[in-house]
């Protein structure tokens, strides 16, 4: 088997960020598996699986995503994976939450709280926040989630922390041909 890494990396948003990192991890002719990258507030965020080629080392990767470091401004951390965490995969989700309102804290957790209890997984969460010209702020969230068995009484659940926080919150069923 070969060596998996996840790679955490951050820095100031620009172009070329991702050509920057895929280019650095061809070079290694390390295959990206997993990724998921997003811009916030001006930063660039990416966490990604890598499976390093046939030849390369774990020390040679390290040294090229130093490299990268120096070049770039941008901030690596990487972790080894074992093969048993390489084998794990994310739980598909069944259904999408999206949550809407004025912004407040406590959301995320009241939400994710009343999933947990649910034994409902979050799979991905996404929020965003958008403030009006009247002062307003809207905020909004979405959640990839598996809740298996407790996907029937979800929006039951939800509603209640609906009118606690008093937001709007929708829970979508997946079609199982959508992802």
């Amino acid at each position: 088997m070969s060596t998996t890494v996840l790679l955490s990396i951050s820095g100031h948003d620009r172009p070329g960020i991702v050509r920057d990192v895929s280019g650095a991890l061809l070079e290694l002719d390390t295959n990206i598996e997993d990724s998921s990258m997003t811009a916030l507030r001006g930063r660039f965020a990416m966490m990604l699986i890598v499976s390093l080629g046939s030849t390369a080392k774990l020390g040679e990767l390290k040294a090229a995503m130093a490299d990268l470091e120096q070049k770039t401004g941008l901030h690596v951390q990487s972790v080894e994976l074992s093969e048993n965490e390489f084998s794990m995969h994310a739980p598909e989700p069944d259904c999408v939450v999206t949550v809407s309102g004025s912004d407040q804290p406590g959301i995320v957790h009241a939400v994710t709280d009343a999933l947990a209890a649910m034994n409902a997984s979050v799979v991905d969460l996404s929020t965003r926040s958008r403030q009006y010209q009247d002062g307003n702020t809207q905020y909004m969230m979405a959640l990839e989630v598996a809740a298996g068995d407790a996907l029937p009484k979800l929006q039951e659940s939800l509603s209640k922390v609906a009118d606690k926080l008093d937001v709007d919150i929708e829970v979508h069923e997946l079609d199982g041909d959508v992802l």
